[in-house]
């Protein structure tokens, strides 16, 4: 038998172009790599033959001695007469150079090669399906990128808009406060001098409505103060923060040092808590001031007198700073906490406690922590008191 290399065609011959052999042939013309090279049948008018012809195939009208039985170059033959006597002969002259396949084997075979022609065929029409779905799928992701491109420009444009309303929002109420800071300030300092006496002693009556007066401009001008100081911080941005490291630990003794005579006088402790070693943060160190001042000055403002107030600087297990104050004070309702750090927003269990307040000083707080990518969260129970707690990002510098 004749061994062909991988590149080569499978050449083929058919025997018997009738009914059979016709339909086999039409199937080889249609596969890659197979050349039919001799199709046989004494019938020259036959279909097979004629298909033959027309494909530039070499036809035979007379079997014995042909080049089917002499031509070294042939693979495989189909024997599809169903004659014995004519499979028997082409056994017997080419066995030992190619493989005869006889009548029934070729009905199998043939059924195998229209079962794997419906098959492709199936797969071009699939994959023309696939093809056709993927090019309508494709259009229609591509007219949603363009509309969410478009989205996303207007989302933009908007956002500019809103950016500058806020930005002239800002100077709009920096410019307000500032213009009303200087009457409130005259108000107070006249009110400072009817009540030392400047303008004659006052009555009884009169000193307590100035006092009064008084009282209420220091509120006003303290919450113009932090309507400054918020409209301030809402204009600022992470890069422009103007950083240092700092250690906190030095900074909540100075804290806490500014409030113990305010503390004293109402018999309230201080017990603060340093974190060991030395936790240098990279902060905005008047920020942070700040940010601590409002958190114990309302742990101050809400504790009862002859309480105490726990202040810690502490380090967690994933090096991470926190900053802690725990009151014994009136504590927040449940209902209240999602709000507690809301612009304006004071429970009435503060207002009934302290007055004095404009709602602002948490909001500040929230907004310092978020510039520092900071977390501020509270745990608190009614009656029993309230934990603020400030968790500084991974940036945090412990040093030993």
């Amino acid at each position: 038998m004749v061994i062909h290399t991988e590149e080569q065609d499978t050449v083929i011959a058919i025997v018997g172009a009738g009914k059979g052999g016709t339909a086999i042939l039409k199937i080889l013309l249609q596969i890659p790599g197979v050349t039919v090279k001799y199709v046989c049948d004494r019938n020259k008018d036959s279909e097979g033959m004629i298909l033959a012809a027309e494909n530039g195939i070499a036809l035979v009208y007379e079997l014995e001695n042909s080049p089917i039985v002499t031509d070294s170059s042939i693979d495989l033959i189909f024997e599809v007469t169903g004659s014995k006597n004519v499979f028997e002969y082409l056994q017997e002259k080419v066995s030992q150079i190619c493989t005869v396949i006889g009548a029934a084997g070729a009905k199998v075979l043939f059924y195998l090669l229209e079962s794997q022609q419906n098959i492709t065929k199936e797969l071009r029409h699939c994959k023309l399906i696939l093809s056709e779905k993927v090019l309508e799928r494709t259009e229609e992701l591509e007219e949603t990128n363009r509309e969410l491109q478009r989205k996303v420009n207007e989302l933009a444009e908007l956002n500019q808009k809103l950016h500058r309303v806020n930005e002239e929002k800002t100077k709009y109420l920096v410019n307000a406060t500032h213009q009303l800071k200087a009457p409130f300030a005259a108000v107070q300092s006249y009110s400072e001098l009817l009540l030392n006496g400047y303008a004659d002693d006052l009555s009884e009556k009169s000193e307590e409505i100035v006092k009064k007066i008084r009282d209420r401009c220091i509120l006003l001008t303290n919450s113009i103060k932090e309507m400054l100081e918020l409209a301030n911080l809402n204009s600022f941005v992470e890069e422009n923060l103007n950083m240092t490291d700092e250690n906190l630990n030095d900074i909540v003794s100075g804290q806490v040092e500014r409030f113990k005579p305010a503390a004293n006088n109402r018999d309230i402790q201080l017990l603060f808590t340093p974190c060991e070693g030395k936790p240098v943060l990279t902060v905005n160190k008047k920020q942070i001031e700040a940010l601590f001042h409002i958190l114990i000055e309302n742990a101050i403002n809400y504790s009862p007198d002859n309480s105490s107030i726990l202040i810690e600087v502490g380090c967690l297990e994933n090096k991470r700073v926190f900053f802690s104050v725990k009151d014994h004070g009136i504590g927040i309702e449940e209902k209240n906490l999602k709000n507690i750090f809301g612009e304006y927003f004071r429970t009435n269990r503060a207002v009934r406690q302290s007055y004095n307040g404009s709602g602002l000083g948490l909001a500040i707080a929230k907004r310092i922590a978020e510039l520092h990518r900071a977390e501020i969260s509270v745990d608190s129970t009614p009656g029993k008191g309230s934990l603020f707690t400030v968790e500084f990002p991974l940036q945090s510098l412990v040093q030993e």
